[in-house]
């Protein structure tokens, strides 16, 4: 396992969700910005460290995560259902 900083942590999910056509900056920010809203509001000491808003670590077990979450994004946002993409997301889980 490793930790990996929030913002690393966001701009690989960013990156790989820019592979997807409908996936404009304005998306991904948006993804991004609620995200890391949703990734402060689980911080548990364990998987996700959080000395302070800009201290944010994130526990990682296989890089593979990051392509399962812009699938998942992806999908549902093609779906239009991004309600209910928020309503799972969690990054506890993938670890």
């Amino acid at each position: 396992m490793e930790y990996w900083d929030i913002e690393d942590y966001l701009e690989e999910i960013k990156y790989l969700l820019t592979e997807y056509d409908e996936m404009t900056e304005e998306i991904i920010l948006e993804w991004e910005e609620k995200a890391r809203e949703c990734i402060i509001k689980m911080s548990d000491g364990k998987k996700i460290k959080m000395k302070n808003e800009d201290d944010i670590q994130i526990a990682v077990k296989d890089e593979q995560i990051f392509w399962d979450m812009a699938l998942k994004y992806h999908n549902y946002y093609r779906k239009k259902q991004i309600d209910e993409y928020w309503k799972e997301f969690d990054v506890t889980k993938a670890y």
